[in-house]
């Protein structure tokens, strides 16, 4: 028998030829020893580079309010998306001292300055448009009423785009609503993890609008009055967080609006302000719901033309039930005894009929908790 010696002696001799092949390592290999644990590296410090930059937002906001005066308008834009971004990040998670930017004088100032002048522009081109649409929106998140809303009232008006009015609306219903929640006892009871009181309890309906800004109060009349059905129907849903006898008058006419989704925040809206003259409007509403689209199309309509429009309606129709039969649960303790029994069988061949699976379960819920 061989010697270990002999052996590795054999081994030290053999020709090159019958070594084993060497073999380059593959991308994947490369991928899992180097690319993967970069990848990782990578995470972990943008994850402490955005703490660190939460963490040095007090230095951050005052240079960006700064940079709103910048004659650049490229920093300004910048400037005002970092504040914007900073203010919703408060509202993830407010500071602990309650030192939040929504309330500070110097944001406020620059962020309303900045949309009042764009506004008041003669020169406004295409590129304008979606700034003044995302500061209108912004503005919703501050809280100074005597700075925000004479802003968003010329944001509403008829001569502003469009996209810019809606905008505005929006953010006037979204502080018009924070109001309602505060004055109804709403947000009180979000706030200590508490059932939400009843209609019956919360002081409904206001005897006073939540804001009191004559010159929104004024765009909000023209508004629900407006050619436009989308600016009608933000107008409702605004005028339902407004509340106040004058508020409400002017949801009871659009009642009758030629569009259904502007008659639904309508009836939405006195609901909300505890308004059972709007279970009539429920009803029909709700009943036309489950009616099939009547699609007329145009001599040049496709086929895909008609399947977009039944997507649209389904949609829409499904928005509209949805929102409906929630205000219908919320006004259900003070509905009379005849309409409570249409009501019944409406959401009891929703449950079984409607198109939408979402609201059959909101319908069959319904249905077992009035029953």
């Amino acid at each position: 028998m061989a010697s270990e010696t002999d052996q590795i002696s054999a081994n030290a001799g053999a020709r090159p030829e019958e070594l084993p092949p060497v073999k380059p390592p593959s991308a994947g290999f490369i991928v899992q020893l180097f690319l993967i644990p970069a990848l990782i590296v990578m995470a972990i410090v943008a994850v402490w580079a955005l703490f660190g930059k939460l963490a040095d937002s007090d230095n951050d906001w005052k240079q960006l309010a700064t940079e709103l005066g910048s004659s650049n308008e490229h920093r300004r834009w910048r400037a005002a998306e970092g504040l914007a971004q900073l203010l919703r990040n408060e509202q993830l998670a407010p500071p602990k001292d309650d030192q939040r930017l929504a309330t500070n004088p110097v944001v406020i100032e620059s962020l309303t300055k900045m949309l009042s002048e764009s506004l008041a522009s003669t020169t406004i081109t295409d590129a304008d448009i979606p700034h003044q649409e995302f500061l209108a929106r912004t503005l919703a998140i501050l809280e100074d009423d005597k700075k925000t809303l004479p802003v968003l009232a010329e944001g509403m008006k008829d001569s502003q785009n469009i996209e810019v009015r809606k905008s505005s609306l929006m953010a006037v219903a979204s502080i018009a609503g924070r109001h309602f929640d505060r004055v109804t006892g709403y947000s009180d009871a979000i706030a200590r993890k508490e059932p939400v009181p009843p209609l019956s309890e919360r002081n409904l309906p206001l005897t006073s609008p939540t804001i009191s800004d004559a010159a929104v109060l004024e765009q909000l009349r023209r508004s629900a009055q407006d050619s436009s059905p989308v600016v009608r129907q933000l107008a409702g849903f605004a005028l339902g967080n407004v509340s106040g006898p004058e508020s409400l008058a002017q949801l009871k006419v659009m009642l009758n609006d030629g569009n259904r989704q502007a008659q639904a925040n309508a009836a939405v809206g006195l609901a909300r302000n505890g308004s059972n003259e709007c279970v009539p409007a429920l009803i029909r509403l709700l009943k036309e719901s489950m009616k099939p689209l009547v699609y007329q199309p145009e001599p040049d309509a496709t086929p895909q033309d008609a399947q977009q429009a039944e997507a649209r309606y389904q949609i829409e129709e499904s928005q509209i039930a949805r929102n409906c039969l929630k205000a219908v649960e919320e006004l259900w303790p003070q509905i009379g005894a005849d309409e409570r029994t249409e009501l019944r069988s409406v959401i009891g061949q929703m449950k079984d009929e409607f198109f939408s699976p979402n609201v059959r379960q909101q319908a069959g819920e319904l249905l077992k908790s009035i029953e």
